[in-house]
């Protein structure tokens, strides 16, 4: 009898010991399975795997604090004092891998605070990419196809494109560096950016579609080496007129970069969203030169066949990753035939923006 429950005890310890050795592992490894992130570079730098997913996440933003001095270079009106605006942005991207390809997505909001006045926290998009189809709200493809203009803080003097829309739109990429863009978008209200000559053309509800048929987009571009040309075109289904495109992007060597940009809309009389400048032709150009490694030259030069022409010249300086200092002189002359109510306005701007 005893022997029989030496044998059974003995029988259980050596059963029973490593069980609970093996629990005590378990139960000690579970935790830290999700405590670290792991980075996620086939997504790119800055993304990381959300935990117990396959999801890759990168956040970004920053904060801005700009003083300026001297009139409204958008409107010419004098100014008696200091400009001062505090501004902040939060940007959120997700890529994943999946069996149709690459599924991005995208959110943006933004804030600023401007001379006294809290101008609240603003939806700045929301997009889905997936196959090359992208479908949400961002700015107009009229836009960003081509890449806006300069690399000034006031680019948008002589205005470029209308504003942020809800937008369906592909891309193909056909390789050797061509791609074909065609979209539909539904235009805006609220034409808050983007409207440097403050044309009565752009006015609330202008460019909102009110029927089935969308505002249509399409582009074209090749990008190679030595730098890259593309093309767009778009039609405004309310105006029934459309406005072209067509930017030329030249790296002339490692330290400098050259681009010109030239607009045309088929009746500047009529509002249309994406012809936002004033008369028939508009045309923007600048260079970007590095002057060392954390400063770079860059100037702009606009205008528009109503009369109107603007020049701004900055130096981004980053004095430490991400803390770029940023002072900027412009000059605006107001055209015969502009809204404005002044003949010409010279400012100056100090940008002092932290990124993330």
């Amino acid at each position: 009898m005893r022997r029989d429950l030496a044998v059974g005890g003995l029988s259980a310890l050596l059963f029973e010991v490593p069980s609970a050795s093996m629990a005590a592992q378990v139960a000690i490894a579970d935790p830290y399975t999700d405590r670290y992130l792991r980075v996620c570079e086939v997504m790119g730098s800055g993304y990381f795997y959300i935990p117990q997913s396959d999801i890759c996440l990168r956040v970004t933003g920053s904060v801005e604090y700009d003083v300026a001095a001297g009139p409204d270079v958008y409107t010419g009106k004098p100014s008696k004092t200091w400009k001062q605006t505090a501004k902040a942005a939060l940007q959120l991207d997700t890529k994943a891998e999946t069996e149709l390809g690459i599924l991005s997505t995208y959110f943006g909001i933004e804030g600023s605070f401007a001379d006294g006045a809290d101008d609240g926290i603003a939806f700045s998009g929301a997009t889905i990419e997936l196959s090359g189809w992208e479908v949400g709200a961002t700015d107009s493809q009229f836009d960003t196809w081509l890449g806006s203009a300069g690399n000034v803080l006031d680019d948008d003097v002589v205005p470029y494109a209308g504003g942020m829309t809800n937008q369906v739109n592909y891309t193909a990429f056909l390789g050797s560096g061509l791609s074909v863009l065609i979209g539909a978008e539904q235009g805006t209200k609220d034409e808050s950016g983007d409207q440097g000559e403050e044309s009565e053309k752009l006015q609330a509800d202008d460019h909102l579609i009110d029927s089935y048929v969308p505002h249509l987009v399409g582009g074209v571009k090749l990008g190679k080496d030595w730098g890259a040309i593309a093309t767009v075109l778009g039609y405004d289904s309310v105006a029934k007129e459309f406005a072209a495109k067509v930017r030329l992007d030249v790296q002339l060597n490692d330290s400098v970069s050259a681009f010109l940009m030239g607009g045309y809309q088929s009746d500047h009389e009529k509002p249309n969203y994406f012809g936002a400048w004033d008369g028939t032709y508009a045309a923007w150009s600048g260079i970007s030169a590095s002057l060392s490694p954390k400063a770079t030259f860059n100037s702009q030069i606009a205008l528009a066949d109503s009369g109107t022409y603007a020049l701004a010249i900055n130096v981004d300086y980053e004095a430490v990753p991400g803390f770029i200092i940023t002072p900027e002189l412009d000059y605006v002359s107001f055209g015969a035939v502009s809204q404005s109510d002044f003949d010409d306005a010279l400012g100056g701007v100090v940008s002092i923006k932290r990124e993330f």
